[in-house]
């Protein structure tokens, strides 16, 4: 997928496989009717020759409900790149579980909202939101030098709220607390359970914050 090497994201076409989508990711499905809402959905895969599979999530509502012969706007984040189709309903069950078929799209709109890179990480950390009484632990997810994504059922933040970040690394052998400040930049909801996933980008960390976030990256992805 190209990239953009300009200050400013680009709109960007690229083929509907160079997203690399893995089966779990959420996604938004959007019925093109007036006044239909988005429905929070899950990827499920490709079946080959035929098209896309997605699930809802949550609760559903008449006028979000997807059936043949519908055509929607699909909307998600990979993670470095914020993306979207026109599809067509080509059909719709309920067993195993509810899901619809989408026609493969030959192409997508991608926009690159990411430009560091993120490696997977699995390990308590602890947020404080601003103006909360206490801080909570929730579960990391990938990491980067400018941000990370983290789970959590009881953190209670939204998109543009202001959160402070503890992470306990082990660089070099040596125990290092990293105190940073972070924004929230995108919420979804967990393919399961009652967790969220929350998108954070780090302010103006410290050079010596950046260093340790680049070696703990670094380490993570090798």
């Amino acid at each position: 997928m190209p990239i953009d090497s300009s200050s400013k994201p680009q709109h960007l076409r690229a083929p509907f496989t160079s997203l690399d989508l893995q089966a779990g990711m959420a996604m938004q499905t959007q019925r093109l009717v007036e006044g239909a809402p988005k429905q929070e959905s899950q990827y499920l895969g490709v079946i080959a020759g035929l098209g896309v599979m997605v699930r809802p999530l949550g609760e559903t509502t008449p006028r979000s409900v997807l059936s043949p012969g519908d055509i929607c706007m699909v909307r998600g984040f990979t993670g470095r790149y914020e993306y979207s189709f026109l599809s067509e309903v080509l059909q719709t069950a309920q067993e195993p579980c509810d899901y619809a078929v989408l026609s493969h799209p030959p192409h997508v709109e991608t926009r690159m909202v990411r430009q560091s890179k993120r490696a997977k990480a699995s390990w308590p950390i602890r947020v404080k939101a601003e103006g909360a009484a206490r801080a909570v632990t929730v579960e990391m997810v990938d990491i980067g030098t400018g941000g990370a994504m983290v789970q959590s059922e009881t953190l209670k933040a939204q998109v543009g709220d202001l959160l402070e970040v503890k992470l306990e690394l082990m660089v070099e052998h040596q125990a290092l607390t990293l105190q940073l400040n972070a924004s929230v930049k995108h919420v979804s909801p967990s393919p399961l359970g009652k967790a969220r996933f929350f998108g954070l980008e780090f302010i103006a960390p410290s050079t010596q914050n950046f260093l340790a976030l680049y070696y703990i990256t670094q380490s993570a992805s090798e």
